[in-house]
């Protein structure tokens, strides 16, 4: 995404077909009031030298939550897809010295330049031609020119207050991490991890309030320091809209790091973080805290024996910037595992940098907000997608008879989108799959190099 808001985005489209002769993409956005505001679609242009790449450069004129709507024409027919992005801002665009030195010349020129235009015209504009204005008329001039400087110092003065206005609600756009706090707290029969979110903005309600996700208002990962364990949980709000609680998984003692995913009613999605330590020195007893059961969905891996999950084709290293396909096949005893699905996906992964800067939950057919899934399932429902166009668990196999008749993966293969990862490193990926009533993780360990 363009990294500023207004920005442009540029979108990269690869077919896998031949005889494409034209590709639109059009981005959509519901405001409040849930109106659709979309602007006409744009053309992408062939890239010259590729084969089936098509590029484009978009305007995204607002934050929160679109949905790129793209289609694709085949000669008489026409196919079409429907992509979640996230537009939000993550830098300043700075002005380089050049131009900011230019825009001051500029500025005094038009400035001192408009007075003396003003004190001119008062002073000599109603002279006959070589005639020289009376004493009265020369000192009337000067006070006009007080006046014209007092107003042409109120306009930019006004402008810089208007401007700084501007550029702090810009600031407060800007994307960060809401901060919150993590405790250990023990009631007497089991440990609980209780998050509060303590932003500033969050708590003076300035920032829209969390939705479900997939059913759960948040989805928790804990990777322990070692990255030899892993837990996948739900917690639950309290009574207070800031406190999040959920049992503590049965981890040893150690450093734990968190990366909690949340979603907003705007439709943004993004991953709070933080750090903890688990020990007894640190564990808050609190009798008064209820009995919290544990979300049926929650998981978490011990360790790293389990062998059950195929990565296919996987490379130990990889190099900076390709693409790297994520296709597992689950086996039991050499024999191909049924899959469910698994919150409502076919699967979900996690990914993490060994230095941390870089994590990613993936789902098989996308990380996907839930605002721009209402959208897709709103043209579903109105008739402007068929059912044989949508990936529902994102299954290898996951045809509409697939979805209505078993829920199932028969071959025990589950796919996941291929990603591109520019900065060198060691990173891990965590993949979780559901069969026969068990959720199965295991980890693999990869390398990126320039």
């Amino acid at each position: 995404m363009p990294g500023v808001v207004p920005g442009l985005a540029d979108i990269s489209i690869r077919v896998f077909a031949d005889g494409v002769n034209k590709v639109t993409i059009q981005p959509q956005k519901q405001d409040k009031d849930r109106k659709s505001k979309s602007p006409p679609p744009d053309v992408a242009e062939s890239v010259q030298g590729e084969t089936n790449l098509f590029s484009a450069q978009l305007w995204l004129m607002d934050f929160g939550s679109y949905n790129l709507d793209i289609k694709i024409y085949q000669g008489q027919r026409v196919e079409r897809t429907s992509i979640p992005v996230n537009s939000i801002a993550t830098k300043v665009a700075v002005m380089n010295q050049a131009t900011s030195s230019v825009l001051w010349v500029l500025l005094g020129v038009l400035f001192f330049g408009g007075i003396n235009i003003i004190r001119v015209g008062y002073k000599d504009s109603t002279e006959p031609p070589g005639t020289e204005p009376d004493k009265t008329k020369r000192k009337r001039s000067y006070i006009v020119t007080a006046i014209t400087l007092l107003f042409f110092s109120a306009i930019i003065y006004g402008g810089k207050n208007w401007w700084d206005k501007i550029d702090l609600a810009y600031q407060q756009n800007i994307f960060q991490s809401l901060d919150n706090k993590v405790d250990i707290l023990n009631n007497g029969q089991a440990d609980y991890i209780s998050v509060e979110i303590v932003d500033e903005l969050w708590v003076q309600d300035r920032i829209a309030d969390l939705i479900p996700d997939h059913g759960k208002i948040m989805h928790m990962y804990i990777i322990s320091d070692t990255y030899e364990q892993l837990a996948h949980i739900h917690p639950t709000r309290t009574d207070d809209r800031n406190v999040f609680i959920v049992k503590m998984p049965p981890f040893e003692n150690g450093t734990y790091h968190l990366y909690m995913d949340i979603t907003h009613e705007t439709g943004f999605s993004h991953t709070m973080t933080n750090t903890f330590t688990y020990n007894t020195e640190n564990t808050i007893y609190d009798p008064t805290i209820l009995t919290v059961e544990r979300d049926p969905d929650d998981s978490w891996m011990l360790n790293t024996n389990e062998d059950r999950i195929t990565w296919k084709g996987k490379q130990p290293a990889y190099n900076a910037g390709d693409d790297i396909a994520l296709q597992f096949k689950v086996s039991n005893n050499g024999t191909p595992a049924v899959l469910e699905p698994y919150i409502s996906m076919g699967g979900h992964a996690a990914l993490l940098k060994n230095d941390r800067s870089v994590f990613v939950h993936l789902h098989p057919i996308g990380t996907i907000s839930m605002a721009s899934q209402e959208m897709f399932q709103k043209n579903y429902t109105q008739g402007v997608l068929n059912r044989e166009e949508i990936c529902f668990f994102g299954f290898a196999d996951d045809s509409t008879g697939n979805y209505f008749n078993s829920n199932t993966s028969p071959n025990g293969e589950v796919n996941f989108p291929a990603i591109e990862l520019g900065t060198p490193g060691n990173y891990a990926i965590w993949v979780q799959v559901k069969s026969a009533g068990e959720v199965i993780t295991q980890k693999f360990d990869f390398e990126v190099i320039l």
